[in-house]
């Protein structure tokens, strides 16, 4: 699996908020799939308080390509 260049977001704050709730919402069907390390994070970016990171957001898509 390769991973995404950190260096090539232009989305905003809100828009990584978004994509990443609707990534997490897309893997919950794969969560018994998934090590525990990268259960725990999905579960701590469900929080709807919280900003994602582009780096966060790249994991999500990691993860997404992974599990789909």
């Amino acid at each position: 699996m390769g991973y995404h260049d950190l260096s090539s977001c232009t989305l905003t704050a809100v828009e990584r908020r978004e994509e990443g709730l609707r990534i997490v919402h897309i893997l919950r069907d794969s969560y018994d799939q998934m090590q525990e390390h990268e259960r725990s994070f999905l579960e701590r970016m469900d929080d709807l308080d919280i900003p994602v990171s582009v780096k966060q957001l790249f994991w999500l898509r990691d993860l997404k390509d992974k599990y789909l």
